[in-house]
């Protein structure tokens, strides 16, 4: 699966909300040439926010979205100096997923991709491991489990 997903990494990030966090992160996306349409994106992601919150626990989101938008799906990871609220219940997350894959996407790759870093990331070693790195180490570590098999 490594070889099907882009890896990109985004440290000491800056946001004030949800969205500007979200927003940020998406720049980021569009600058390294993986969307097609950053609007269109941006509005499916905040859209599937909408619906239904990301956030998994632990201090993580995972927004996330199928998209025409999307050109080459990729994993996009930030960490933000000061956590970002991200609940009405007020959970706050200094840590964020953001997986843009292409709206024709075969086997399910989407899918793949969240249950995948969603069991990692339920390990407070893995967690500790991605919060205590820099970009590199985190985008070597991400692209080798997301390769593995399970």
């Amino acid at each position: 699966m490594s070889k099907l997903v882009n890896v990109k990494c985004s440290f000491k990030m800056k946001a004030d909300s949800k969205e500007e966090a979200i927003t940020s992160l998406v720049d980021v996306v569009s600058k390294e040439g993986y969307l097609r349409d950053k609007n269109q994106f941006l509005e499916d992601v905040l859209k599937r926010e909408e619906t239904l919150s990301t956030y998994i626990g632990h201090g993580i989101g995972l927004p996330h979205s199928q998209s025409i938008g999307v050109k080459d799906s990729c994993i996009t990871i930030g960490k933000f100096d000061v956590p970002i609220e991200w609940t009405e219940e007020g959970e706050k997350v200094d840590l964020i997923f953001l997986i843009s894959v292409t709206k024709d996407n075969e086997n399910n790759l989407h899918l793949k991709i969240l249950s995948k870093l969603a069991r990692l990331l339920m390990h407070e070693s893995f967690r500790n491991q991605i919060r205590g790195a820099d970009e590199q180490t985190v985008y070597n570590l991400i692209k080798e489990k997301i390769g593995e098999e399970d």
